[in-house]
């Protein structure tokens, strides 16, 4: 059985992917952002959609990772859905990437390890997978972890 999957470009040779009905919109026209001060700053912007805040998140400044793209070249604005434990209805969060994200289809015959080098995100990956396009390995990301505001962080 194959499922349908996101995948997300967040550097030039690496990517992610979430469940097919967590990316809920690709905005076709890049928003007014607002800038947020003492907020991490992986994630210092905000924008209005449908009369919600949406918080902004950089992955690669998140986990750390060195892009050779500048960080107002990003094109394309995705907003995300996901529940959390502590809510019955939706949270909202989006990422500024500069590829539209691509759809694929994922199972369990294509689960691999997460590379090692990836070991720091153990706590935002549900699982991982080969690529068959890419051939490389792709981490399934949990949102409500990764947006999630936990220690300050």
């Amino acid at each position: 059985m194959t499922v349908p999957a996101w995948i997300i470009s967040i550097t030039d040779t690496l990517s992610a992917a979430v469940g097919e009905f967590e990316l809920i919109h690709v905005l076709p026209d890049y928003p007014e952002l607002i800038t947020v001060p003492k907020t991490p700053p992986y994630c210092q912007q905000v924008f209005v959609w449908q009369n919600k805040i949406i918080p902004v998140m950089n992955l690669a400044k998140r986990f750390g990772l060195k892009t050779n793209v500048a960080s107002n070249d990003h094109s394309v604005m995705t907003i995300f859905a996901y529940r959390t434990e502590k809510t019955a209805l939706p949270e909202y969060a989006a990422l500024s990437l500069n590829v539209t994200p691509r759809r694929s289809e994922v199972s369990d015959t294509k689960a691999c390890p997460l590379p090692t080098e990836l070991s720091s995100w153990t706590n935002y990956v549900r699982c991982c997978f080969q690529d068959t396009e890419s051939q490389q390995a792709i981490p399934i990301l949990k949102l409500e972890h990764l947006f999630a505001y936990q220690n300050g962080v």
